[in-house]
């Protein structure tokens, strides 16, 4: 779980400063609601992890995580569709780089492990 709390931090640090960047190029709200995004899934993948950890069978384990993929795919194509329908049409981008940018902060995390629950 410690591994967990430094990709939180990590990913949280570049939205942060994703936001202040477009804060500057006057689009804080895309960058703020991309990084919102990011969080959520963060979040929602220290919440299976433990939970999935916790299960006295590994199968039970493996479908919780399975489970939370699909869970955590729907509800990140909503959470564009509804943030997008909602930001003007210049606030896409913020939205898409931020997140995007968060989600490859997690390959920081991942330098010299084998596995994703190392």
């Amino acid at each position: 779980m410690k591994n967990l709390d430094k990709a939180i931090k990590i990913q949280a640090l570049i939205g942060l400063v994703m936001v202040m960047i477009y804060s500057l190029l006057g689009q804080p709200a895309g960058a703020a609601y991309g990084m919102f995004i990011g969080m959520v899934n963060v979040w929602m993948l220290t919440y299976t992890f433990q939970k999935a950890s916790t299960t006295e069978d590994p199968k039970s384990g493996i479908l919780v995580l399975y489970m939370s993929a699909v869970i955590r795919f729907v509800l990140l194509a909503v959470l564009f569709i509804l943030g997008l329908s909602f930001l003007d049409e210049s606030q896409a981008f913020p939205v898409v780089i931020t997140f995007v940018l968060m989600q490859l902060g997690k390959l920081f995390d991942l330098k010299g492990k084998r596995r994703l629950t190392d």
